[in-house]
């Protein structure tokens, strides 16, 4: 999941950075990388979404969310998942702009 997730981050702009241990997973999210510009605004949003898409996970902190899924997640979950989480993200920057 941590790999997806970095991953992700190669293609949303607003991915401020990607950190955890194990199946607890921070995600940062930023209005502008280089100066790591907090954005609570569309961290707010992309929460909204992935819970109208099926998919729960928590507001963190200013800027962040957390992703902690049960132990019992399957591959398919995982993929799943990020499928719907990347989705959301991409929603949300092009409401956002």
């Amino acid at each position: 999941m941590m790999s997806l997730l970095q991953s992700m981050g190669t293609r949303h702009p607003s991915i401020g950075e990607v950190r955890g241990k194990g199946l607890m997973i921070g995600v940062e999210f930023v209005q502008d990388r280089g100066q790591k510009t907090p954005d609570a605004r569309i961290r707010n949003r992309i929460v909204e979404l992935a819970f109208e898409h099926g998919l729960l996970i928590m507001g963190c902190g200013a800027n962040s969310m957390r992703i902690i899924p049960p132990l019992t997640l399957s591959r398919g979950e995982v993929e799943e998942g990020m499928v719907i989480f990347e989705h959301c993200v991409t929603m949300a920057e092009e409401e956002l702009e």
